[in-house]
């Protein structure tokens, strides 16, 4: 916490667009149900639940040969259009962050456009982006799959 006549550090927002081949409700339930979302994200191991505001969750990712634990609780859960959940891990510097997914329809597609705030303004805040455009483009590749 800041003391008296300092600022916060500065935080980062960044956003990641993508056009995805599926309807929102198909995108949306690919987040949003644990047994869709564990078949594409496939996290090394996790504690899912399905989207509801205030439910907490958390998965661990195999990256730069360990395991990072994340930490997170729905906030909003908007079917099919939208669902927010606050962030937290290591590489947050502990700071909460916040997740938005926004789902809107295009034609035959959904344009999804993921927003993560309140991230540290450092090489591992930064890195948030790499990573959500490497999920956003594996959800892309596998939502035909995992159409029940």
């Amino acid at each position: 916490m800041p003391t008296a006549g300092t600022s916060p550090s500065p935080t980062l927002r960044i956003t990641v667009p993508r056009r995805i081949q599926a309807s929102p409700e198909e995108v949306f339930d690919a987040w949003a149900d644990p047994d869709l979302f564990r078949r594409w994200f496939e996290p090394h191991r996790a504690i899912l639940r399905k989207a509801a505001v205030d439910e907490l969750w958390y998965w661990e990712a195999d990256h730069a040969g360990r395991l990072w634990a994340h930490y997170c609780r729905y906030v909003r859960v908007e079917r099919p259009r939208l669902l927010e959940f606050a962030w937290m891990s290591e590489a947050t510097r502990g700071l909460e962050s916040r997740v938005t997914i926004e789902m809107t329809p295009s034609r035959d597609a959904t344009d999804l456009v993921l927003t993560h705030t309140g991230l540290p303004d450092d090489e591992r805040g930064r890195g948030h982006e790499e990573g959500w455009k490497h999920f956003t483009g594996i959800l892309a590749e596998k939502i035909k799959g995992l159409r029940r």
